[in-house]
């Protein structure tokens, strides 16, 4: 029984301490527990405060419900767009384990995070540090047979780096068959997902920054890890 773990949600403790505050208010107005005159102006000054709160609280329920959402859904935060790199760039520069991504041709994933040039800034190089350190990186990205003119002459240019990263024993990149429909990094315990829709820039599109043990990021990763594996399983066949 006390090995349970209870999960009371944000909403429920405040509407519960401000009932528990004015009970006890209540009990040492009506029994007059305090005695003197300082004490015969504080309680009911304390008791109609609290009061308010209650009454203010409960305008605020419909508020207090979505945070509780949110809270079960363990979301982190609701990007607009996915046009900073900074964002990115320090989840990567602090992980440890294991990045993965599912997008349309990283591209701008290898310009923003695996820049090899002498003269590129520190930010640019999180994921060249990252796999000196070790992380295991993993790719999911469109055939180019799938991918549109513009996408196709992103993939060419990524294909080379790609290559080239793929080197290192802790890279590894693969290519589904079919159209890119969901943007996935997995970073550590972190999990950003968001939609890809063909005709719109994908850094123009919202992402959602979740928990990786939440239950919605679970299906993402799960989805991840079945694309990986079909993918890895068709290669090796071919090779066969």
């Amino acid at each position: 029984m006390f090995g349970k773990k209870f999960n009371i949600n944000a909403s429920t403790m405040i509407f519960c301490t401000l009932i528990i505050v004015i009970i006890a208010l209540l009990g040492l107005f009506v029994f007059d527990v305090l005695t003197g005159q300082k004490w015969s102006a504080i309680i009911p000054g304390l008791l109609t405060g609290f009061i308010i709160a209650l009454y203010q609280a409960s305008l605020s329920w419909y508020e207090f419900k979505k945070i509780d959402e949110f809270n079960e859904l363990k979301i982190k935060k609701i990007l607009p767009d996915r046009k900073d790199p900074l964002y990115y760039g320090d989840l990567i520069s602090k992980a440890k384990n294991e990045i993965k991504l599912q997008g349309i041709t990283a591209l701008s994933f290898l310009d923003d995070f695996a820049n090899k040039n002498p003269n590129g800034l520190e930010k640019e190089k999180v994921l060249l540090k990252a796999l000196e350190r070790n992380v295991k990186v993993q790719i999911l990205i469109a055939d180019k047979s799938f991918l549109n003119s513009r996408h196709t002459r992103k993939a060419e240019e990524a294909e080379n780096r790609l290559n080239e990263l793929s080197s290192d024993c802790n890279f590894e990149y693969e290519y589904y068959d079919h159209h890119p429909t969901h943007s996935i990094v997995i970073i550590d315990d972190e999990c950003i997902v968001g939609p890809i829709f063909s005709r719109v820039n994908s850094r123009d599109t919202p992402a959602i920054h979740l928990k990786r043990d939440s239950q919605l990021a679970k299906y993402y990763e799960g989805y991840f890890n079945d694309e990986w594996e079909e993918c890895t399983n068709k290669k090796r066949e071919n090779t066969n």
